[in-house]
């Protein structure tokens, strides 16, 4: 049976999508003037803004909504997945869709503003009118490149013709202008803010009874618990639906509170803790005066009551409560700034402390444990917990059977939303081993199935001793599992929290994990997700390389063989069956500016790169390119140079500094071109 709640990314089926109707009715009645007015949608992340304008756009609900819907013309540019270097290749792109919506051939040669001036033309003499929905529009807005003639001529064309604009941002968007001059532009007072807020009593309940209803369990029964674990915001509503949903497939009537509240806090704790580093002090004062049983500051009623229109307070009569019941435990298990893992999709879900933040896309890792004793005495610990716990799902099972194939289970070593990873021991070969499985509502998602099987099959082809050794690959009771080499050591991030790098241990790393990427790069194979997370070092102070889950074997042929005068080498096979061409793929801070970009030619330079950026964390203590959003990273690695390296730690080798700032270097071609000179030089530089 299918889990309706499991689809949380952008709603594109019609038939999937719940509540907004307030919200639905004004943007079209905007949108259905004599002249149609431009909107602005506001609404914190995973809100659900992409969703509404997926809906907004759909062809049957204009059909509905709009008088002689016919008569209009909807252009839908998702600004998320580009990062435009230019104006002439937003123009490009904008006039492409038009001719696509309107099955007119574009006859100008130009991209540009007189070219997309013609085209708003052509439409007004037909008695057409245009609305551009824009998703995440602060993408532009904080792009440089975006200067103040572009938001007048957006403007001008919104006065002069029917044209109007549908706008999602996190906020207004002023406020993500990259000049004052631009947020003072008259552009936006063309728009009307529509500000998203979490489901109403009544939305929330259609959203937790429906989609269970139709998939045959209702839970409808569970609607209060579901309403204290993720109060009335959709995302959250979808991950505990989902929950109850699993634990109810897999345990009919049985329901363990204590298992549904771990699970749920698997997927959500992170997002809670994102949340939780990025309100202001007083909204910090507030929250804390709350969980505390304290009187609300009367100075501080005003933040109390925005906090409220926000979801974070549900009124219920004369009390209120925290949105949700396990928010306060989420963010009390870090006493230091949170990771910041905002479209999580990682495999386990670990503390991380510190200054220094995870990121936006995450992706699987293996965190190494401190203490890599075996004994029996661990062994029993597990049988003795495992007997008392009930049988919740397959993985459950599996580990309560404590043997997979011939190993015997001995301990988890991580665990998160998407499954665990468990120290074992190799029964015929007497040695310890990482197994890492999905949880078993992953496991019937072929995607999800395939990326986690591929991470096995390209690890596998690679033998060199700085890359963790994959050992074997099965199934179990339909859950995939990975066995792997199990490493006792620390990541580099772990190491960075503890105590600053010497210069030899920096260059040392640099050079194994350039060596490491060598032999991948020769099999033809880039990593896309180097990172300080996924770089292990054990107490010999040898570097291990792990998660291939994002790599692309196959990509691009031998250097040698490239054409000199090419920016890429050659390629032979620019896509993959599993990604697709401009989604962004790796986490956001370790980004190369090609990869951040959504560009289809990536290539080994990319993984240089993201090196770089680990080299340059390790000695200084921060990252290069940083920022609060997504979309300041993505600038920061596209424009900015990041701090001079003496700047932060003044003692800091010329040498070392060179050899950093040339992986680092904006453009490809500028960079190391391939991994093994820059290892040598490392090398030469610990000499």
């Amino acid at each position: 049976m299918k889990n309706p709640y499991l689809n949380r990314v952008a709603i594109r089926d019609t038939n999937q999508f719940y509540g907004r109707r307030k919200e639905i009715a004004r943007i079209f009645s905007r949108i259905g003037a004599s002249r149609p007015q431009s909107v602005s949608i506001v609404g914190e992340r995973r809100i659900g803004k992409s969703s509404l304008l997926n809906y907004i756009y759909a062809p049957e609900i204009r059909a509905q909504q709009l008088d002689a819907s016919s008569n209009y013309i909807f252009v839908f540019m998702d600004l998320q997945q580009k990062r435009y270097s230019s104006i002439e290749s937003f123009f490009a792109d904008l006039l492409s869709k038009l001719s696509e919506a309107t099955n007119e051939p574009i006859t100008a040669t130009q991209t540009d503003f007189d070219a997309a001036r013609r085209f708003f033309a052509d439409l007004q003499r037909r008695r057409q009118k245009l609305i551009v929905l824009f998703d995440e529009f602060d993408a532009i807005t904080t792009n440089k490149v975006f200067s103040l003639d572009f938001f007048s001529f957006l403007r001008s064309a919104a006065n002069n013709y029917d044209v109007a604009y549908i706008t999602s941002s996190a906020r207004e968007l002023q406020v993500l202008c990259h000049t004052d001059q631009i947020a003072d532009s008259p552009f936006f007072n063309i728009f009307t803010n529509l500000y998203l807020r979490p489901f109403s009593l009544e939305e929330a309940t259609v959203l937790l009874k429906e989609p269970s209803s139709i998939a045959g369990i209702t839970l409808e029964p569970y609607i209060k618990d579901i309403f204290s674990l993720a109060g009335y915001f959709p995302f959250f509503l979808q991950m505990a639906c989902s929950t109850y949903f699993d634990h109810i497939l897999e345990n009919g009537n049985f329901i363990d509170l204590k298992r549904i509240e771990e699970s749920f806090l698997d997927e959500a704790g992170v997002h809670f803790r994102y949340i939780w580093e990025h309100i202001g002090e007083a909204e910090r004062e507030v929250i804390n005066s709350f969980i505390a049983g304290q009187p609300r500051p009367k100075a501080k009623e005003h933040v109390f009551e925005e906090l409220r229109r926000a979801g974070y307070f549900i009124e219920e009569g004369n009390l209120a409560r925290i949105f949700s019941r396990l928010f306060a435990s989420a963010i009390a298990r870090v006493s230091s700034p949170a990771p910041v893992t905002l479209f999580s999709n990682s495999f386990l879900e670990t503390p991380h402390s510190g200054k220094y933040p995870r990121d936006y896309f995450e992706s699987d890792e293996i965190i190494p444990p401190t203490d890599p004793a075996i004994t029996h005495a661990d062994m029993r610990k597990v049988r003795s917990v495992a007997s008392k716990t009930p049988i919740r799902d397959s993985l459950e099972k599996i580990k309560q059977q404590g043997k997979i194939s011939h190993f015997e289970i001995l301990r988890v070593l991580g665990k998160g939303g998407m499954g665990e990873v468990l120290l074992a021991r190799d029964q015929n070969l007497k040695r310890p081993v990482a197994v890492k499985l999905l949880k078993s509502r992953y496991a019937s998602d072929e995607l999800i199935r395939r990326r986690f099987l591929r991470e096995a099959q390209t690890a596998s082809m690679l033998n060199h001793p700085n890359i963790a050794t994959i050992y074997e690959i099965g199934e179990i009771d339909d859950i995939p599992y990975i066995v792997m080499e199990y490493v006792h050591g620390k990541t580099l991030i772990e190491r960075l929290h503890k105590e600053p790098f010497s210069f030899s241990d920096i260059a040392s790393i640099g050079a194994q994990s350039a060596l490491a990427l060598a032999e991948a790069h020769d099999a033809g194979i880039i990593h896309r997700d180097v990172k300080s997370s996924n770089i292990l070092v054990n107490e010999r102070g040898q570097v291990k390389m792990l998660d291939f889950g994002l790599a692309k074997p196959g990509i691009f042929s031998n250097l040698k063989e490239s054409d000199p005068n090419s920016s890429y080498p050659k390629l032979f096979n620019p896509t993959s069956s599993i990604t697709e061409p401009g989604i962004l793929m790796g986490t956001v801070t370790y980004m190369s500016p090609e990869q951040a970009a959504g560009k289809q030619q990536v290539d080994n330079r990319s993984d240089i790169f993201s090196l770089g950026i680990v080299l340059y964390e390790i000695t200084t203590g921060i990252l290069p390119f940083d920022g609060s959003t997504y979309f300041q990273i993505i600038e920061g690695i596209t424009n900015l140079e990041p701090k001079p390296i003496a700047s932060l730690r003044s003692d800091t080798p010329e040498a070392l500094v060179s050899i950093i700032m040339k992986a680092l270097q904006k453009e490809p071609i500028n960079r190391y071109q391939t991994a093994q000179v820059m290892a040598d030089q490392l090398n030469h530089y610990i000499k």
